[in-house]
């Protein structure tokens, strides 16, 4: 009998986590696409006027933020073929993925500010 609740505490657990990586790989994403598609055009408008070239790292992050959506399928795919530890492995992989988005989006958004000031 205690084999009977351990799975189904087990399972449980892996809905849980993977209610946590879809909604942190996913909230990441919409932001993620927020960041490059809204806001970052507005920061390299005064640059661009002036004719200076945006920071490389900027430049890729304005081309390549749709990438961020991989994260949520990732999550799917960890959660459906991860055996038997991929349940609770999809949680850390949306986790994961809203550290890597997140971090490299708020750096490429710093990246252009500091450009607008050397500019100045």
């Amino acid at each position: 009998m205690a084999g009977v609740t351990t799975l189904t505490a087990y399972r449980a657990v892996g809905v849980g986590a993977l209610v946590v990586g879809l909604a942190t790989s996913g909230v990441t994403a919409l932001l993620t696409t927020l960041m490059g598609a809204v806001i970052l055009p507005r920061l390299l408008a005064p640059l661009q006027a002036q004719g200076m070239a945006p920071p490389s790292f900027t430049t890729a992050f304005a081309a390549g933020y749709p990438v961020a959506w991989l994260g949520p399928l990732v999550v799917l795919l960890v959660w459906r073929f991860g055996g038997m530890h991929g349940r609770w492995l999809a949680g850390v992989v949306g986790l994961a993925s809203m550290l890597v988005a997140g971090s490299i989006a708020v750096v490429a958004m710093y990246l252009a500010v500091f450009a607008q000031a050397s500019a100045i």
